[in-house]
């Protein structure tokens, strides 16, 4: 009877009538011959009375040969044949050898063979149980030291391989084969390896660092980009620079860069042109273009200029008002205007034309804070340039002054008794327009005692020209004209004939 360690051997006691064929002893021989590792050992047992005998301390899973040899007092009997037996093996027997390793379509292929420990030549064919531990040392694209990671433990029966999927490129996997032993505190022959993954394209992209946004002008860009460090890991190799794509969607031009830089700046582009910019991570393996920072962009206009012909065109002490008028170039790209007087009461107007001067802008101010001097400044803002262009500026003081004439006055039609006028909007008001007030003198006639003819416009809306018709002229009539805005100013003086019946006729 075999153990794992031992034999069991008995036997038949053979008794003779005759004294000198009893038998004396009994020579028992354990015999072991396992050449592939050199072993041979000879043991013989003397035993006289016993039927049987216990061998142990044996090697598991080697052949042993046992014969038994009989003695008498005349000599040796014949020896009982050779029996063979084999001691069982465990998996405490079974070690793990020649761990290889191949890396193959993102897999890491474990392989490995399985022999007895005093049989490293004999494979082991019965079912073990095996567990398989792995787990990232280190990760070269972040760093050579190592993390802390878990192991990841997989049990398997009856295999000499495995696979470990997803792994991590550029990277140092720490891989353990153990044996599934009932006792855990069984000592088991270190059996792991160090296995290095190959670098490939990262697998990555930049970010954009929202600490320094984009700068965008009208004819540059500046981007300032990061590396997010939690995706360190994704680079799949070693990091060696950036490679920048600027294409012009318009005419689809296209721009290349590489630095070693976070940032980087694009001059001479065009105006209020849409671009695409992209920015991709490249490491000494290359990059992915599959994976990259996009970002779309658009120019902007032109730096606005600054507002050109600025004056104050009225104003009101009493009502603490001022009108103000400018004309700008740059109607398309405008979208408000910034003011302020004296430094303060900061506002954003919106652009509007004026009603008198269609190619001006005009604006009028209320609620002027009490002051004997103003200074106004304008500028300019747009969608592209919310903070505002250049910076024009007006002094003035809240005194009254006088208006301008009327301008341009023309007849547009001269009949016997009347006469059509017009006339151009005053280009400076000074104060408030309400009124034109009109003399007409007869300057023809013998009557000395004639009085001027007074006429009064009201004017309640600022236009481009104003019209009026004079009723009472006589045919063959020479008058004179005087425009007023106020009664207290003399304006231009106009010399006008009524045209005669006979005229009227020939016309």
């Amino acid at each position: 009877m075999s153990g794992i360690h031992s034999i069991n051997i008995t036997w038949n006691i053979s008794i003779s009538n005759r004294l000198e064929c009893n038998i004396n002893k009994y020579v028992l021989t354990l015999m072991s011959n396992q050449s592939q590792n050199q072993v041979s050992d000879v043991q013989e047992i003397l035993s006289s009375k016993d039927s049987g005998h216990f061998w142990n301390n044996l090697v598991s899973g080697f052949k042993y040969n046992i014969k038994l040899t009989p003695s008498t007092s005349n000599g040796t009997l014949p020896s009982s044949p050779i029996y063979s037996i084999t001691t069982p093996m465990t998996k405490n027997e079974v070690q793990i050898k020649n761990i290889t390793t191949k890396y193959e379509n993102g897999k890491i292929k474990v392989n490995w063979i399985l022999v007895y420990s005093h049989h490293h030549y004999t494979t082991v064919d019965e079912p073990v149980t095996l567990i398989i531990k792995y787990k990232v040392k280190r990760i070269l694209s972040c760093s050579i030291r190592e993390v802390e990671r878990n192991w990841t433990s997989i049990t398997i029966s009856n295999q000499t391989n495995y696979e470990i999927s997803d792994t991590v490129p550029n990277s140092q996997y720490s891989i353990q084969v153990l044996v599934d032993v009932k006792d855990k505190n069984t000592t088991q022959q270190e059996n792991m390896i160090n296995v290095l993954t190959p670098t490939s394209s990262p697998i990555t992209e930049p970010i954009l660092d929202p600490d320094h946004p984009m700068y965008i002008t009208y004819n540059s860009i500046f981007v300032q980009w990061k590396m997010d460090p939690e995706n360190c890991s994704k680079l799949n190799g070693f990091f060696s620079q950036f490679y920048i794509e600027l294409k012009d969607k318009v005419d689809d031009v296209l721009q290349m860069r590489e630095t070693k830089n976070n940032y980087i700046s694009f001059n001479d582009l065009k105006t209020n042109t849409t671009y695409e910019l992209k920015v991709f991570i490249k490491t000494h393996f290359g990059y992915n273009l599959e994976h990259f920072l996009l970002t779309n962009f658009k120019t902007k206009l032109e730096n606005l200029k600054p507002v050109e012909d600025l004056v104050v065109y009225k104003k009101s002490l009493k009502n603490r008002m001022v009108g103000l008028r400018w004309s700008y170039t740059q109607d398309t790209n405008v979208e408000g205007f910034i003011v302020s007087f004296n430094d303060k009461n900061v506002s954003i107007i919106t652009p509007q034309k004026c009603s008198a001067w269609p190619e001006y802008y005009c604006h009028t101010f209320y609620n002027l804070s009490p002051s004997n001097n103003y200074i106004f400044k304008i500028k300019p803002k747009s969608i592209d340039y919310p903070e505002g262009g250049k910076v024009s500026s007006i002094s003035f003081n809240s005194t009254d002054g006088l208006p301008d004439s009327p301008m341009n006055l023309k007849t547009t039609e001269i009949g016997s008794t009347t006469i059509a006028l017009q006339w151009d909007v005053p280009w400076i008001f000074n104060g408030v327009l309400k009124n034109f007030t009109i003399n007409v003198d007869e300057i023809s006639s013998n009557n000395t005692d004639s009085f001027p003819r007074i006429s009064d416009m009201p004017v309640d809306e600022e236009l481009p020209t104003y019209n009026y018709t004079i009723t009472t002229c006589n045919p063959d009539q020479h008058i004179q004209l005087e425009f007023h805005l106020y009664p207290n100013h003399h304006g231009p003086v106009f010399h006008l004939h009524c045209l005669s019946h006979f005229q009227l006729f020939k016309k």
